[in-house]
């Protein structure tokens, strides 16, 4: 990768992370580099882009279906958990050996593997990709790693 892709890439990354940060309030975030990631015992190899982890105010979607005893015994939310954002531009055609990359090389949260963060898994199963217009224009859709079961209502 050159001086001016990785430039761009860490711009990209600015601009997602305005947005995180003011428009949609996530917090506990942190910026990882190729080379640098939350925990060095974690981290199998670089990750091929620059990227974000952090948590949304809310959980994000997910697949599996909410108990409804459980709503109803606690009416208070636990906190959302973390996720990773990769930056993307609108123009840019990704291979799925570039995804394949980004699963494979996503540090393990740490208390992800003790089944804290990350439902229990080791690593997590899915990324935010945050893809981002020529006008700053940001939109964000869940992508996960590998086949997933449609929730059932």
């Amino acid at each position: 990768m050159t001086t001016a892709e990785t430039s761009d890439l860490l711009n990209l990354r600015s601009v997602v992370l305005s947005n995180l940060q003011h428009q949609h309030y996530w917090t506990d975030i942190k910026l990882l580099d190729t080379q640098v990631d939350i925990d060095e015992n974690t981290q199998n190899d670089p990750l091929p882009r620059p990227m974000i982890y952090g948590r949304p105010p809310e959980q994000l979607y997910n697949p599996e279906p909410a108990s409804s005893t459980n709503e109803a015994s606690s009416s208070e939310k636990p906190p959302a958990d973390k996720e990773y954002v990769l930056p993307v531009h609108l123009t840019e055609k990704l291979t799925l050996r570039t995804w394949a990359s980004v699963f494979d090389n996503l540090p393990t949260p740490s208390g992800a593997a003790e089944g804290g963060e990350g439902g229990g898994d080791a690593k997590k199963k899915r990324i935010v990709v945050a893809v981002v217009s020529g006008d700053s224009t940001v939109v964000y859709y869940i992508m996960h790693d590998g086949i997933v079961k449609p929730r059932q209502n």
